[in-house]
């Protein structure tokens, strides 16, 4: 097995281990950047349809206070474009589609009953002291309760369908149930973007693309790092030697004075270190939920919703696809559908033959697109089974997981010269930056 002898080691060529190597190689320092993929990108890729079309399948959107991301695609000559919003977007309930822009098209007791819940929980959220969410108001009793549980409180959510566009709003956001989901750990996700309702808008989270796709970004950054990046190369085992650290992968051994592993929670739990990481640690990162969604990408001719006075945005809680939307090229064509099922409906979903989950899936589509739905340019609408069952889909923590494992929010790991990324523990608090607006493309008027 080949050996290799460098000052930092970066495992995981996701956008957090490009951007630690990349930023190590700029003053000066040698590294190595291990990544068990044939690709670098991690949770960002793209695919090809069946009639030759490539498109982003993983991470897609740009979104508000996302800078880094605008500013490094400047940088890399990469231009992102917004996303298309004209139109009407569609709520599917009770078999029949409401078509609204702005506030759905829902009775008042529910509009109440929604605006009153987040009020709440927002109110909650911005009290968290997000590097201590252990020392909040409550910690104990927030932490022992599930996200699920307090939303299905008649109390927190007066109208049955407020609760049950809420829920289906939340099982988005996380990927699983939201009965899964610790409250105090749904907290620190808010805490994040500021509140709830910058993760439930969509337009926050979805305001750009990017031309060649968001993969191509992660390419470039790779590109940069040259024979620094061994691919293919998953990591077994990281062991503390008198010199530093030893990190052994399949197809090569590094030795390094450091090592930053950058993967998710799941995944670097998997690693064998040597000596063991503190036990409260080993525990958070073996605790944390892994989410599960299965996304479906419809190509049509034209983006014929567009003609019909439609944005492309719809939610659909009754039906087994909840949530589409556009994600055509800066061109409009070809017409692309990106939509998807989220946590148990996903499960479910990737059992089946996918003749059959096909014909389910743009059944759900022509039920607010129309017929026209049915009958995609591609052979069949790409989905893929691995995202059901992704380890690097990263959730957060259940129940009483948080407040159990405090010490290791913060706490650095043994070996001394091993370190967990914090977006392994703080998932997402990444977007928690100062907002540039210089950095980001003005929508047009």
């Amino acid at each position: 097995m080949e050996r290799l002898q460098t000052e930092y080691c970066v495992v995981g060529a996701g956008f957090a281990g490009l951007s630690a190597a990349r930023r190590l190689q700029d003053r000066g320092h040698a590294i190595a950047l291990l990544e068990a993929r044939d690709r670098v990108g991690g949770r960002v890729w793209n695919r090809s349809a069946a009639d030759g079309t490539v498109v982003s399948v993983g991470g897609t959107w740009l979104g508000q206070r996302q800078d880094r991301m605008f500013a490094l695609c400047r940088e890399f000559g990469l231009e992102p474009y917004p996303q298309y919003e004209q139109g009407d977007t569609i709520m599917h309930l009770d078999g029949a589609n409401r078509r609204y822009r702005g506030i759905p098209k829902v009775d008042l007791f529910t509009l109440i009953s929604l605006g009153l819940a987040f009020w709440r929980l927002d109110r909650m959220v911005k009290r968290l002291p997000i590097d201590e969410p252990w020392k909040a108001s409550r910690a104990r009793a927030l932490d022992s309760q599930t996200l699920g549980a307090w939303l299905g409180s008649p109390w927190n959510v007066p109208s049955a369908l407020a609760r049950k566009l809420i829920d289906t709003t939340m099982t988005t956001l996380f990927c699983v149930d939201p009965d899964e989901v610790s409250l105090l750990g749904s907290f620190v996700l808010a805490r994040g973007g500021g509140s709830f309702d910058y993760f439930v808008d969509a337009t926050n989270t979805e305001t750009h693309l990017v031309d060649g796709g968001a993969p191509e970004l992660a390419i470039r950054l790779a590109a940069k790092l040259g024979d620094a990046l061994h691919l293919s190369s998953p990591v077994r085992r990281i062991s503390q030697t008198g010199a530093g650290v030893e990190i052994v992968s399949d197809r090569l051994t590094v030795e390094a004075r450091r090592v930053i592993v950058a993967v998710p929670p799941l995944l670097a739990s998997r690693i064998e270190y040597e000596p063991m990481l503190p036990p409260a640690h080993s525990q958070l990162l073996r605790r944390m939920l892994s989410g599960a969604a299965l996304r479906g990408v419809t190509i049509y001719d034209e983006p014929f919703w567009r003609n019909d006075g439609l944005s492309g945005m719809s939610v659909a809680p009754d039906l087994p696809v909840p949530v589409a939307l556009d994600q055509s090229p800066r061109s409009g064509k070809p017409g692309i559908l990106s939509s998807y099922m989220f946590g148990p409906q996903a499960i479910t979903a990737a059992t089946l033959e996918p003749a059959e989950r096909r014909d389910i899936w743009l059944r759900a589509l022509a039920a607010r697109y129309g017929s026209k739905a049915l009958s995609p340019r591609a052979r069949s609408p790409i989905t893929d089974r691995r995202c059901a069952n992704r380890q690097a889909a990263f959730t957060g923590p259940p129940a009483n997981t948080r407040r159990r494992c405090t010490d290791s929010w913060k706490a650095p790991c043994a070996p001394a010269n091993v370190q967990l990324t914090r977006s392994s523990i703080l998932h997402r608090r990444e977007i928690r930056v100062k907002d540039d607006r210089s950095a980001r493309p003005k929508r047009p008027a």
